[in-house]
């Protein structure tokens, strides 16, 4: 006669079932601080992921706005150049692309074995997921931080006409909105992550829908320059909204009506992503 033994997932999730959950004030507070920190250390064993993210951006940022900027004075005359326009588009990418890093985490987690231990442990599950976001929306807002000092940078050295309207507090406003739509993105990664457990999907969702949001959106260009599809189709496009807001703060100056769009934009899609995250992850402990 055989004896089932339960297996280590099986045990862990048991075990969780059973154990009491620290779920309200300072506890779930110290619950999120402690997973953001246990990420963000997980992440500064290999910086390399962390730079390598940054490649791609920083591509466009020299070489993309150097193709087709003569283009663009030609056509659109303005005091300033093609970088400058391109520039909170850049940022943007950054954060999508970082996005996906975020359910290569999770895949990492499960494949590891260390997510069971997250059940085993009397703490709420959402705080798992929160503090994951967190430490995403530090490391985000960190790399939007980065490209925009090499844009300033370049600047001073080449010549490049960038206003950078609002100083220093316009810069940290483009950080927390890169990070905020970074943060509400990492919903789409994390729910694909969770349910396929699979990285080679997580990846293929996650950049199969970078480049045509980032085209069908102002940005590229602003929207005035676009075509009317493509100007409709931004109507329901966050990344317009959040490019577009940015756009303004380096170029023109404080628009507080498309800054509040923007941010509603972005809670929209992160009410609808991360629910979405939350629903597969409690699904993984039972």
């Amino acid at each position: 006669m055989s004896i089932a033994v339960p297996s280590a997932s099986q045990t862990a999730r048991a075990t969780a079932t059973a154990l009491p959950s620290a779920s309200h004030g300072p506890l779930f507070l110290s619950d999120v601080v402690w997973v953001c920190y246990r990420s963000l250390k997980k992440l500064s064993r290999n910086p390399f992921l962390l730079m390598f993210t940054l490649i791609m951006p920083l591509i466009w940022l020299a070489l993309f706005s150097q193709a087709f900027g003569t283009v663009f004075s030609k056509a659109i005359p303005e005091p300033y150049n093609y970088v400058a326009v391109l520039l909170p588009g850049i940022a943007v990418m950054t954060a999508i692309q970082s996005a996906s890093q975020s359910g290569f985490a999770m895949v990492a987690d499960i494949d590891s074995g260390f997510m069971d231990k997250f059940f085993v442990a009397p703490i709420r599950r959402t705080a798992v997921l929160v503090g994951k976001l967190l430490a995403d929306a530090i490391r985000m807002a960190a790399q939007a931080g980065v490209v925009l000092v090499i844009a300033y940078v370049l600047s001073l050295a080449l010549g490049w006409k960038i206003p950078f309207a609002t100083g220093l507090p316009g810069d940290l406003l483009i950080m927390l909105m890169a990070a905020a739509f970074g943060v509400a993105f990492a919903g789409l990664s994390n729910t694909v992550a969770l349910r396929t457990k699979n990285t080679e999907s997580t990846m293929m969702v996650s950049f199969t829908l970078t480049f045509p949001l980032l085209f069908l959106s102002s940005a590229m260009l602003p929207l005035a320059a676009l075509p009317a599809w493509i100007q409709t189709f931004s109507k329901i496009n966050p990344v317009a909204y959040v490019a577009t807001a940015a756009r303004s703060l380096i170029v023109s100056g404080y628009n507080w009506t498309q800054i509040g769009q923007a941010f509603l934009a972005v809670a929209i899609l992160g009410v609808l992503l991360n629910g979405l995250a939350v629903l597969a992850f409690r699904a993984q402990g039972r």
